[in-house]
């Protein structure tokens, strides 16, 4: 009498279940590790643009600033809304020469991103710049 095998086919299952469970989920944050350094890079280049203009017009302009985040991030391929940009000077007051300017900018960053079905989870990381007023330069 020939006794039949009730394993057979399980190796299949388990492969299946291993590569779902242990391999996808690495993969998928494989994939999104680009992502969060493309932001950071995006965030400090930001930063650094927005502090250098700001600081080379003497006046604390939170409309410039934000109309240079603007440019940027449609530039960069970014969306406008994961980007905060703060300056360390009250809007409109002109900056002293010779003190420094300090621009943060917070970029939302996708804890895991799936094709298909969007980004699961998030959280943020800022970059800072501080530049240097003009010491010469003539206050407006």
């Amino acid at each position: 009498m020939m006794r039949r095998n009730r394993d057979a086919g399980f190796i299949a299952l388990e492969f299946a279940l291993g590569v779902a469970v242990l391999v996808l989920p690495v993969c998928a944050i494989v994939l999104v590790i680009p992502t969060w350094s493309e932001r950071q890079t995006s965030a400090r280049a930001i930063a650094r643009e927005v502090a250098r203009s700001v600081a080379r017009d003497g006046v604390c302009g939170v409309d410039r600033a934000s109309g240079m985040t603007d440019t940027m991030t449609a530039n960069l391929g970014l969306p406008r809304a994961d980007i905060v940009v703060a300056l360390d000077c009250a809007p409109g007051a002109p900056l002293n020469p010779g003190s420094d300017l300090e621009v943060t900018v917070t970029v939302r960053m996708p804890a895991v991103e799936l094709p298909g079905l969007g980004a699961l989870g998030e959280w943020s990381w800022s970059a800072r710049h501080r530049q240097p007023v003009d010491q010469y330069g003539s206050l407006p």
